[in-house]
């Protein structure tokens, strides 16, 4: 048995929320919360529910210039590797594929993982996503 119980929240930064939002808006039709994004003390901010875990996505200025991580990520010791995202139908996950391809985002190539199908894309802060769907059994 584990101690967690679920996954309550992923932050990342990007340096361009607008940029970052209208992405996940027209891939993924999500929304922020309403009221986001807000000016706060770390910057601007949205923040997301996906199926009750919640995803923050903080505006933060370049750090160094040789990693190209935002500051906010350097300071706190911070480095988001990837997040994975299910969807519900062949349908859904064939819809996001086409709409990231023409974004450029992804190339297409499907990975199987055991009997579900993955697909990795770039969000436009360069963070390596994926989406997955898997068949009810």
């Amino acid at each position: 048995m584990s101690l967690i119980s679920q996954i309550h929240h992923i932050a990342t930064a990007t340096n361009d929320l607008d940029a970052t939002m209208a992405f996940y808006r027209e891939v993924f039709e999500l929304e922020p919360y309403p009221g986001f994004p807000k000016e706060t003390p770390v910057g601007r901010i949205a923040f997301y529910s996906i199926s009750g875990v919640e995803m923050q996505i903080v505006e933060a200025p370049v750090g160094d210039a040789s990693t190209d991580t935002p500051a906010i990520l350097l300071q706190q010791g911070v480095r988001l590797d990837h997040f994975t995202v299910s969807v519900d139908s062949q349908e859904t996950f064939d819809l996001i594929m086409e709409r990231l391809v023409a974004r450029g985002a992804s190339d297409g190539t499907m990975t199987p993982f055991g009997d579900a199908s993955l697909l990795a894309y770039t969000d436009p802060d360069g963070h390596r996503m994926e989406v997955i769907y898997q068949p009810a059994d």
